[in-house]
């Protein structure tokens, strides 16, 4: 399919910026996920609530018939809510086989999010577990460890013969992470403040985990109400002062081209 409306360069774009349920019911920041676009290839993570909005209203228009993968971190609804618009999209409304879905097992079933006549559609469906692998072509897709989190929850990791980018879903901190989760770029979901008994990070915990993998350059996201109030770009600096590499406080509908970030730790 030829990929109509996409950037030709390796690039990430945020087509949300907030979670949790507050952010959610207000959109004071979109809930949209993260479209990884490396190697011509697009690779659409956790699509919240008003994603496909998001991806058609942002400049320049993105097109979802051009998606290779669709990969749900958790099911909570800040990250699945537009799983299933998606999923039919890639499947023209049941007309065809398409689409490739990459969740955890707890994603299917009697209390999961994923439409079941919508599985039955689907050209691939990979379930994810700790350790799993899979390849697009020449991008590997990992999934090192299961997160700490109320439901089934991983990370990711997006490699290449390039480069290599973290994604942090929703945890709870342990120095496992550390491990897991090395990379050149590094995305980390930070929802509050200060740590607390819900399974979030928060700025002590990416302060750890920064200085712990060292990547060039790190971008936080995911920001709950705390966070937007005491300003995202604000919390970057201070995480930069904190352990000497470069943060960034990511945009709603900004497109990061890796090419630059990689050049952050030069």
């Amino acid at each position: 399919m030829k990929k109509q409306n996409m950037p030709e360069t390796d690039e990430i774009i945020f087509l949300g910026t907030g979670g949790a349920r507050y952010v959610i019911a207000k959109q004071t920041r979109a809930t949209g996920g993260i479209l990884f676009h490396v190697h011509k290839k697009n690779i659409l993570v956790d699509p919240g609530p008003e994603s496909l909005l998001r991806l058609l209203t942002y400049m320049p228009k993105l097109n979802p018939e051009t998606l290779d993968a669709v990969v749900l971190s958790h099911k909570h609804i800040d990250h699945s809510a537009d799983t299933n618009v998606y999923l039919d999209i890639l499947t023209r409304g049941g007309l065809r086989r398409g689409g490739h879905l990459i969740a955890p097992q707890d994603a299917f079933g009697e209390d999961g999010v994923i439409f079941k006549y919508l599985t039955q559609l689907l050209e691939k469906i990979d379930i994810i577990k700790p350790n799993f692998k899979l390849a697009i072509d020449d991008i590997i897709l990992d999934f090192p460890i299961r997160n700490i989190h109320p439901v089934e929850t991983y990370g990711l990791r997006v490699k290449t013969g390039e480069f290599s980018v973290s994604y942090i879903s929703d945890t709870k901190y342990t120095p496992e992470l550390i491990k897991a989760y090395g990379a050149d770029i590094l995305i980390l979901n930070l929802l509050r403040l200060e740590p607390s008994n819900i399974e979030h990070l928060s700025v002590p915990d990416c302060v750890e985990l920064i200085d712990g993998i060292k990547p060039r350059v790190a971008l936080i996201t995911h920001f709950g109400m705390t966070m937007l109030r005491a300003g995202p770009w604000n919390i970057a600096r201070k995480l930069r002062e904190k352990t000497g590499i470069i943060v960034l406080a990511a945009e709603d509908g900004k497109h990061y081209k890796i090419e630059k970030l990689l050049s952050y730790g030069k």
